[in-house]
């Protein structure tokens, strides 16, 4: 009877630790590949109003700082670096990339 307890024991264990990491697992994605500026954002909604602005600050510093670290974050994008549409990014049919001569006048 001890060796089933025990059994049961140990798979109540690991589903514990299962759901655990699970859970940690979905609240990094929600944090993973946001910009510094997209995640300062959720974490001062995330705040509690009543902590004061400055330590307000002094906290989304030293926790985007560790983000950064782990590389959760992303450094903030420009527009510029954004890929943008082009003709030959936008249209991959078969024989797109091929020029057409010019009509002879």
């Amino acid at each position: 009877m001890s060796l089933r307890r025990s059994i049961l024991v140990a798979a109540v264990v690991l589903i514990a630790v299962a759901c655990i990491k699970k859970a940690k697992s979905h609240r990094e994605s929600e944090w993973h590949g946001l910009t510094e500026s997209e995640a300062r954002s959720k974490l001062d909604d995330k705040l509690p109003s009543r902590v004061p602005d400055d330590k307000r600050s002094a906290i989304s510093d030293k926790v985007i700082a560790k983000m950064r670290d782990r590389g959760v974050i992303d450094e903030d994008r420009d527009v510029a670096d954004e890929p943008s549409e082009t003709a030959e990014t936008v249209d991959l049919r078969e024989g797109a990339g091929e020029m057409a001569e010019p009509a002879e006048n």
